[in-house]
């Protein structure tokens, strides 16, 4: 025999009653069956807001079970198609009639006691119960059964207690006298005191009703048919990566439903246990779908953790005092005054010494305990020994598996996780049981908090979201490279998702991803206008695990607002020199910041594009190499200068060429006046150890002195033809020597200087080809052959590959 249960969305409309129809009668072609089911979706709650109406004698009352009577009329005249329509529709009129009789009751009465909010609440089940019947037995014999004919509890109404001696004969006894080939279809969550009150074993009770029969009856399976394809391993409304758990045990499944997961009622487990009888998990709308079996052993022996769980909602209070420590009774005191009241503890977590006894409990419960505790310990408040901190606003975050138990480093994996992420744990709680490590964090970091242990735990590939800021040549690149490269990625095991893309004007973004084909459009579009502390802020609200931000850009603005991404838990990643040439204080602290929040900033592309200069540099410090010099071409622009300044153009025509090409700035003075040679080395000196400010660094600025004010035009160029001369005479005066003109940055016993130096032509940095960057490390290993770093030191391609490196660095960092 079969239990199958339905409820919820299954029961939400003349459609989806179809559908369990067609899942019922092909189930009963197999097997013997017993349908439980539950009231239609929503109609609960609905029944009890009726009450609370009548409680006030609210006039809407009527209005409010019209709509309840409505819904369920419609639904039956959509479903009797061939017979039996007159007949249910008459004994649905009786079922509404007595309803109305006992909210009539509380209107006169003024108050509605727990025995009548059961009477009215119990109507849902019931004319859920008839219409699928009635429905069914247009097709096959089927019955309405009502469970309070044999399901017998205390009178503790609103959640009553089950009588199992005597609930299991009255079932035994009334399934005997079925028909054989009958479907009952049986209302759950009611039942009924020996004295025939009505009352209610609990929300979502149903399951319980459905685990009831199953384990009187002994049933080979007891299936609970929902809206979702099974027991996922984490809420996929928090956490979008989890998945269907093919079969749990009872005891991990009893750990998960306690603490969120809303699959399965935690007590519809306990009658099942006892008969070891299994509990698959299906959905009504994909019945293709295999479910989650529970039951005594699960397949995957290999799998630390079998899910992740969280309540919110929570208050955290903490007893504490010097006076309890070495007390005997304290934590009995404390316990017993909380039982009293009737107030749930659904954590405890205590220090050795007793100093401290920390318990989480409800926000609705929080006023009971606090009164329960105050009033248990008022000596021990009056003489100031004790005091109870609150902290509201809570959430509590579960890790649970039958294998964690017995292997070690389970609580660092979690523990460490959300370290990682700046994630600060208020509490923590493990049984001695080991299946169940639980963990307090604020509400606001829940669905972060959720999302980082499940990633820990179950995700192997790697995921990493970017927020492009800028998306000039460097970031237009880029997003061709990641969105060229996106399936070779993801075969090797890493998820790279743009998430975010701004100009200089506005913003999108979007947690699900955006389609990098239509980026323009998505981009243009957008009425979001840039501010990058928004963005920030936006970000943050979004709670991501593993996330950065890829700055494209050579703004100032975005480098001040560093800080801020940072807080909001983003690594960062640039070409943008900036950030690294920031006065020291300014650059220290954002350093030191990026240390406390455990971010990484890469910034291979400051100094030589894709080439891995900055990677080199890191390389040898660590390795305990000393470095004594670097000298390179540092600025592409004026490398292709001065490689191709060959006396057969004059200087400012070369000038004019690089900038028609593209391979300046849009004002050229700024490649011509050395700055970003000092930058440069400025970023070099600091990856030393150095305080250099870069005002610390001689620069030759080869922009003449009356032409270095005012804004840029084409004029300059023809200004720049009367300077000629003077550069000619250099090149002649280097060609007569036997050498060549080169712009270099040298850094050199704490020194840096950037201009212009000759070279032998046979010297590796006088063998430069176009816009080629080579930087020569002289280091105390290196010391009779520098080691050289050569290659594309300018423009957008090798660039936005150096980024792409850095990502791929990030991607490597992230923790498995």
């Amino acid at each position: 025999m079969k239990i199958l249960k339905f409820g919820g969305t299954s029961l939400a409309n003349a459609k989806c009653i179809r559908k369990v129809g067609g899942i019922v009668l092909k189930e009963a072609h197999r097997s013997s069956l017993v349908v439980v089911v539950s009231a239609f979706e929503g109609v609960t709650n609905e029944l009890l807001e009726c009450a609370d109406l009548a409680e006030r004698n609210d006039p809407r009352t009527r209005a409010a079970l019209t709509r309840i009577s409505d819904c369920h009329r419609s639904v039956a005249r959509d479903l009797m198609e061939r017979r039996g329509g007159a007949q249910v529709r008459s004994r649905l009129i009786v079922l509404f009639d007595d309803l109305r009789d006992a909210l009539h009751g509380v209107q006169l009465l003024g108050h509605c006691p727990p025995r009548a909010r059961d009477l009215i609440a119990s109507f849902g089940e019931r004319m859920s119960a008839l219409i699928v019947a009635a429905y069914l037995a247009q097709f096959r014999s089927a019955k309405c059964v009502d469970a309070r004919q044999f399901v017998v509890t205390d009178n503790h109404f609103t959640s009553a207690n089950v009588l199992f001696p005597q609930t299991n004969r009255a079932i035994r006894k009334y399934f005997r006298s079925l028909p054989r080939r009958t479907i009952p279809i049986v209302t759950g969550f009611i039942g009924a005191t020996t004295h025939s009150e009505t009352t209610t074993i609990g929300r979502n009770g149903s399951d319980y009703t459905a685990a009831i029969i199953g384990a009187a009856l002994n049933a080979s399976v007891i299936e609970i048919w929902t809206d979702v394809d099974g027991v996922l391993s984490a809420d996929p409304k928090a956490v979008a990566p989890a998945f269907v758990l093919p079969g749990i045990t009872y005891e991990e499944a009893m750990e998960l439903s306690f603490f969120g997961a809303n699959v399965l009622h935690s007590a519809a487990i306990a009658p099942a246990v006892g008969r070891k009888i299994p509990i698959l998990i299906k959905n009504t709308f994909r019945p293709e779908m295999p479910g989650t079996l529970i039951s005594r052993t699960r397949g995957d022996q290999h799998q630390l953790a079998t899910g992740i769980s969280s309540i919110d909602g929570i208050t955290l209070l903490t007893l504490r005092g010097l006076s309890m420590v070495g007390i005997p009774g304290i934590a009995e005191r404390l316990f017993r005054s909380l039982a009293f009241r009737r107030v749930n503890v659904i954590l405890i977590s205590q220090a050795s010494s007793e100093h401290t006894i920390c318990f989480g409990v409800r926000e609705i419960d929080a006023p009971a305990a606090v009164a329960a505790v105050r009033d248990e310990f008022r000596f021990e408040f009056q003489h100031q020994l004790t005091a109870l901190d609150q902290k509201p606003n809570q959430a509590i975050v579960a890790v649970v598996g039958d294998q964690m138990k017995g292997h070690p480093g389970v609580s660092g994996k979690t523990f460490g996780a959300l370290g990682r992420h700046n994630i600060n744990i208020s509490a923590i709680a493990q049984g001695a049981s080991e299946r169940n490590i639980s963990c307090v964090v604020d509400a606001t970091v829940q669905t972060r908090a959720l999302n980082v242990i499940h990633q820990s735990f179950f995700e192997r590939r790697k995921r990493l979201a970017l927020v492009v800021i800028g998306v000039g040549n460097i970031g237009r690149v880029l997003l061709a490279q990641l969105h060229a490269q996106r399936s070779y990625l993801l075969a090797r095991g890493f998820d790279i998702n743009v998430i975010g893309l701004t100009n200089s004007k506005q913003f999108v973004l979007d947690p699900n991803g955006i389609n990098l084909a239509r980026w323009r459009q998505r981009l243009s579009t957008s009425r979001r206008r840039m501010n990058a502390k928004v963005l920030a802020h936006e970000i943050a609200q979004l709670e991501l695990t593993d996330i950065a931000i890829v700055d494209c850009t050579a703004s100032d603005s975005i480098v001040n607002a560093y800080p801020d991404f940072v807080r909001a838990n983003l690594h960062v990643i640039t070409p943008n020199k900036h950030a690294n040439v920031l006065p020291w204080r300014k650059y220290s602290e954002l350093m030191e910041l990026l240390h406390a929040r455990q971010k990484y900033f890469l910034d291979e592309a400051n100094v030589g594009a894709g080439l891995p200069v900055m990677s080199t540099l890191r390389d040898l410090i660590a390795s305990g190499d000393v470095i004594e010099k670097i000298e390179g071409i540092l600025s592409g622009t004026l490398g292709y200068l001065f490689n191709n300044f060959d006396g057969s153009k004059q200087f400012s025509a070369l000038v004019r060429e690089a900038y028609v090409n593209g391979l300046t700035e849009p004002d050229p003075r700024d490649d011509l006046s050395g700055r970003d040679v000092a930058r440069k080395l400025l970023i070099l000196a600091r990856q030393t150890g150095s305080q250099m400010e870069l005002q610390d660094i001689a620069v030759e600025n080869l922009v003449p002195r009356s032409l270095r004010t005012g804004s840029f035009s084409p004029k300059f160029f023809a200004s720049l033809e009367r300077y000629d001369s003077a550069m000619a005479n250099q090149f002649e005066s280097a060609r007569s020597r036997g050498t060549v003109i080169r712009y270099v940055g040298t850094l050199e016993r704490g020194c840096a200087r950037a201009g212009m130096k000759l070279f032998p032509r046979i010297h590796p940095i006088a063998l430069t080809k176009g816009s080629d960057n080579v930087i020569a490390f002289t280091t105390k290993r290196y010391s009779r052959t520098p080691l050289v770093v050569q290659g594309p030191g300018a423009g957008a391609d090798v660039t936005a590959m150096g980024v792409f490196s850095d990502i791929l660095k990030l991607l490597h960092y992230l923790p498995s």
